[in-house]
């Protein structure tokens, strides 16, 4: 249930392997949440028009949503595992991007016709 959508300003052709950032942030994305890889979604939206701090230069900001497994600490932990891959693809410098963090109740995340509180219980 871990989903980790960025946008950027960056073209597509200039990030070299797409399906290699987006495996790569799949695996940081579920060692971060301690969840099981196959529950992660990760989506790259490159060349949208965007600016940061005033300035159109390369930028990014990330939506980061989960059930569970966010908080002040953990949080931390998550940015310190997702940036060094972002910027490594993107090239895009951490302080021209933001990550959002959403902790989702389970009665707002749907799967197989339900919600997650049907399926976990709570």
């Amino acid at each position: 249930m871990p989903n980790l959508r960025i946008e950027t300003n960056v073209e597509k052709d200039k990030i070299a392997d797409m399906n290699a950032f987006l495996a790569e942030l799949s695996k940081a994305l579920a060692a971060t949440t301690g969840k099981p890889e196959q529950y992660m979604v990760v989506q790259v939206i490159p060349g949208v028009s965007m600016m940061f701090g005033g300035s159109a230069d390369p930028c990014a900001n990330a939506f980061f949503m989960c059930i569970g497994k966010m908080g002040p600490e953990e949080n931390k932990v998550h940015a310190a595992n997702l940036f060094p891959v972002i910027t490594k693809h993107l090239g895009v410098p951490e302080d021209r991007m933001y990550i959002l963090f959403r902790d989702a109740p389970t009665h707002e995340v749907a799967w197989k016709s339900t919600t997650f509180q049907d399926i976990l219980g709570k």
